[in-house]
């Protein structure tokens, strides 16, 4: 594969360019929708999609869904009405006449996903992490490339501004100047305190399903952001920490997970959990010459230069808007290569997570290159 440099923050930073782009397609006619084959819906973040649903920018075609009480949830959905259901995944993606797949299954399963969708050309978009370990996540970029399909991870803090921000600053001539710690949170206080549905709790639970407990859930969130702002680079070595603090209602998994990333110039550590008293997913950035302190989406802290303290501010950058990104990063057909949605960045994510748990597991500092580089064939 080839894949394109695509810079989303570039947007605002070349408005001449940006003008020119919109003021093009204005005159252009719109694209029809993509067709999209649902994949799953025991995930909870299945909801969110229906709720952002645009008929103008995607069309359901069919759901693939075994669970019949799952699929009763779901069903009488407006947005489904049209989508008729599978309970075989090689028919669904066969008969529906989708251009693209769309996964809300448990993680486990985006590598069955993925081997039944590439070789008909087809992408496939799957909700964070991209896969429950490296070997998987490798079998899947092997797939994408012997038969040239794209695969793109979904996380909620791609569309966040204060993030997109922050990247800007970045770098020899960025506000920040180049970095040299980085520190990011992410979780809530946990599935079973914050009433996710049943269907989602039984497998975020259970490592076999989902890679991992809160190591995997909200770990990835740091793992894959620090990638994007570094360009995806790898870092040398991972250590990690996991701890169970509520061996009841997570019995079998971790619910608490530090990771901290070395690198031959910085430093990242990775806080996910599922003991927060409040969701958060924020993340502070320290540079040469300044820091940015994120609060949500919107709002950060940035202390450069001269500044006695910090200055709070709300981002300015437009938000991009996830179905219609991804339609049309779709419709592109190549890996979106700087994006934190893209299979090489992915890539670098998973093996941090592989190396998170291994170092976990046996309580020592993990070299990167222990954790195969090389995509199977």
């Amino acid at each position: 594969m080839q894949p394109a440099r695509l810079r989303p923050h570039a947007l605002w930073l070349l408005p001449i360019f940006a003008f020119a782009a919109i003021a093009f397609a204005a005159d252009a006619p719109a694209p029809p929708p993509l067709r999209v084959l649902l994949a799953g819906m025991a995930h909870g973040h299945a909801g969110g999609f229906f709720r952002q649903f645009d008929p103008t920018v995607m069309k359901l075609v069919g759901v693939w869904e075994r669970d019949d009480t799952i699929w009763k949830k779901y069903a009488q959905r407006p947005q489904l009405a049209d989508a008729p259901r599978f309970t075989d995944l090689a028919e669904a993606v066969a008969k529906s006449g989708a251009e693209a797949v769309w996964a809300f299954s448990d993680t486990r399963d985006h590598l069955a996903i993925v081997r039944a969708a590439a070789p008909r050309g087809l992408a496939v978009i799957v909700e964070k992490p991209l896969a429950i370990s490296w070997a998987a996540a490798a079998e899947i970029a092997a797939l994408a490339e012997r038969h040239h399909s794209l695969v793109l991870t979904n996380y909620e803090t791609s569309w966040y501004q204060s993030f997109a921000e922050a990247r800007a600053m970045l770098g020899p001539d960025g506000a920040l100047g180049p970095l040299r710690q980085i520190y990011v949170q992410a979780g809530h206080a946990g599935p079973v305190k914050i009433n996710v549905g049943p269907e989602f709790l039984e497998w975020l639970r259970d490592p076999e399903r989902a890679g991992g407990g809160a190591l995997f859930d909200f770990g990835c969130y740091g793992a894959n952001l620090a990638t994007w702002w570094l360009g995806n680079r790898a870092p040398v070595s991972v250590t990690a920490h996991t701890a169970r603090y509520d061996a009841q209602n997570y019995p079998a998994c971790d619910d608490h997970a530090v990771i901290d990333l070395v690198y031959p110039d910085m430093h990242v550590t990775v806080v996910g959990s599922w003991h927060w008293p409040f969701a958060r997913k924020d993340a502070a950035l320290y540079g040469e010459r300044g820091y940015l302190v994120t609060t949500n989406e919107r709002s950060y802290a940035l202390r450069t230069g001269k500044m006695t303290a910090p200055e709070p501010r709300e981002a300015t950058a437009p938000r991009r808007e996830p179905l219609r990104w991804l339609a049309a990063t779709v419709r592109a057909g190549r890996d979106p290569v700087d994006d934190p949605a893209s299979l090489a960045n992915n890539l670098v994510t998973m093996r941090i997570l592989e190396a998170a748990r291994r170092s976990a597991a046996e309580g020592r500092a993990v070299r990167l290159d222990e954790i195969g580089a090389k995509v199977p064939r």
